[in-house]
């Protein structure tokens, strides 16, 4: 995810779409009141991103791209993709299965980037994409409409294991988020609260869940938060891979997102967490404006997920950045597959994708296991970091 400035200065949606986002205060203020006038973080995130046809990802405005909030690594180029292929392809070897699902698609890049290099490759896929969003589904069948019925939406996760790779890019850190600050030596929750017509953060509470993992990170962490450290933590993320985990029967997941690891996530420095919100290519901190038009997310503690990974029954099989895993994958490249670079825009694209100061440090790759094995991810193994 790349907004291009962080400027506070935002532009005026159009009425049509503050009318949509009028709507969605509405159904929020109204489960404000329900729950007693204070609603957890959590729950308010969980609608502004998801509620039906109203939240950000249900809603139809343009997300991705120049016209949208913010570009990801397939909107820039398909150097990205050139890789995840090979590495998906090796899996799928070693399992001798050839299913790939896709969670939240987002305009189809990754997915029509996937399919042609496979085709490159002579091999035969069966493409399943999972989407919640009926906006950004219909977005994917246009994109992907030229590979016909080799591509399969999905309603929910399915059902019948499968022996298969999963693959998700920018999905974990649009997970709900709990936000907490530590106040009197415990983690308390922050909620949210009317504001006359709009919101604002409500005082922090006790919440059993919240407080709980407040006592574990700080036990993992081997130190205590000082008092007023405000950051987040994804509660949902346990039960979301143990689903994730069901579905395959034999396998492979493979994440990438922009995180860190916990001791960087929760240092002393970043005492006011990683919350961050998109509109139009800006990025700011206030997750009360423009609601459904603006995208709400954090950043992915990764070593939660190696967490709820193994507890889930799943193996950590290789974890890197994405500048050490596309410097070392692009070189495996067989021919067919390299992407030429011989334009301003392309190597202008790679730098972004690969350098420490762009996307190559702050986005990272997990790879985890069920019942295979597979050759290791290509670029330095940080396994031991998380």
């Amino acid at each position: 995810m790349i907004p291009t400035t962080t400027t506070a200065a935002r532009p005026r949606p159009s009425d049509e779409a503050l009318q949509v986002s009028a709507a969605l205060a509405a159904e929020i203020g109204r489960e404000i009141d329900s729950a007693g006038g204070w609603l957890d973080f959590a729950r308010y995130m969980e609608l502004a991103l998801y509620a039906p046809g109203l939240g950000y990802y249900s809603a139809g405005s343009a997300k991705l791209g120049a016209a949208g909030d913010f570009v990801t690594a397939p909107e820039l180029s398909a150097v990205l993709g050139s890789a995840l292929t090979m590495t998906i392809d090796s899996e799928l070897a070693s399992l001798g299965a050839a299913t790939v699902l896709e969670l939240g698609a987002g305009s189809g890049a990754l997915a029509a980037q996937l399919l042609d290099a496979f085709a490159k490759l002579g091999r035969e896929v069966r493409y399943e994409i999972l989407e919640t969003s009926a906006d950004l589904r219909e977005r994917q069948r246009r994109a992907l409409a030229r590979f016909g019925d080799r591509v399969r939406w999905l309603d929910r996760v399915p059902e019948t294991a499968f022996a298969g790779v999963v693959i998700a890019n920018e999905v974990l850190d649009a997970l709900p988020v709990a936000r907490f600050v530590k106040s009197r030596g415990e983690a308390l929750a922050l909620g949210v609260i009317r504001d006359g017509a709009g919101f604002r953060w409500g005082e922090a509470r006790a919440v059993p869940g919240v407080t709980a993992a407040g006592r574990a990170l700080e036990q993992k962490l081997g130190l205590s938060l000082p008092d007023g450290y405000c950051s987040e933590v994804c509660l949902a993320l346990p039960a979301w891979l143990r689903t994730l985990a069901a579905s395959l029967e034999r396998g492979a997941l493979l994440f990438v997102d922009y995180g860190l690891v916990r001791t960087d996530y929760y240092h002393e420095q970043r005492a006011s967490g990683t919350l961050i919100c998109h509109y139009r290519h800006r990025a700011h901190d206030d997750p009360f404006v423009y609601l459904g038009l603006q995208d709400i997310t954090a950043w992915v503690d990764f070593s939660a997920c190696a967490d709820a990974a193994v507890a889930a029954g799943l193996d950590i099989a290789g974890f890197t950045t994405q500048g050490h895993y596309l410097s070392s994958a692009l070189m495996a490249l067989p021919p067919g597959l390299r992407p030429a670079l011989d334009s301003p825009r392309e190597q202008a694209a790679l730098k972004t994708l690969v350098l420490p100061g762009e996307m190559g440090e702050r986005f990272k790759l997990l790879l985890l296991r069920k019942g295979s094995q597979g050759p290791p991810l290509p670029g330095r193994d940080f396994r031991h970091r998380l």
